[in-house]
């Protein structure tokens, strides 16, 4: 048997970011919904969420994740550019969750509630980013990969 292209263990790794990154924001919605965390621990939980987002568009940057995809279909490099360059703004969204769980439990009645709406709407984005990213290697391979890439 062959052993796996780079591609393919470049693929893995990324798969396995999705996977943690979805548990966390998982863990993150429930401490929120549930309130069986304190408002530190739920500032620690953005501020790995926020680590941890850092590191994945690291990864898809570095490893250059959509490089064989738009060998495939350069016709999609636009929309790779404007994918990638979302994910600064993004890692900036997610600090703002950390500065705004820091400062809120002193200026805000409704604490829970506001966290929570700012928490839900910040993972709805990176939600239709990452189903972007997918479809852009689904049109670049012309084929199903899933529902996480």
């Amino acid at each position: 048997m062959d052993a796996p292209s780079p591609q393919f263990d470049a693929y893995r790794a990324i798969l396995a970011q999705h996977q943690a990154l979805d548990a966390l924001l998982a863990r993150i919605d429930r401490a929120l919904t549930e309130r069986t965390a304190t408002t530190a621990e739920v500032g620690e939980l953005l501020l790995q969420l926020g680590d941890r987002l850092a590191k994945h568009f690291a990864t898809e940057e570095d490893g250059g994740y959509f490089a064989d995809a738009l060998t495939h279909a350069p016709q999609l490099v636009a929309t790779a550019n404007q994918l990638l360059a979302q994910h600064p703004m993004m890692c900036s969204r997610a600090q703002e969750l950390v500065s705004a769980v820091e400062i809120s439990p002193l200026a805000e009645p409704d604490w829970w509630e506001e966290t929570t709406r700012r928490f839900r709407a910040f993972r709805d984005e990176l939600s239709r980013h990452e189903t972007r990213e997918n479809v852009l290697l689904q049109e670049a391979y012309g084929r199903d990969i899933g529902s996480h890439d």
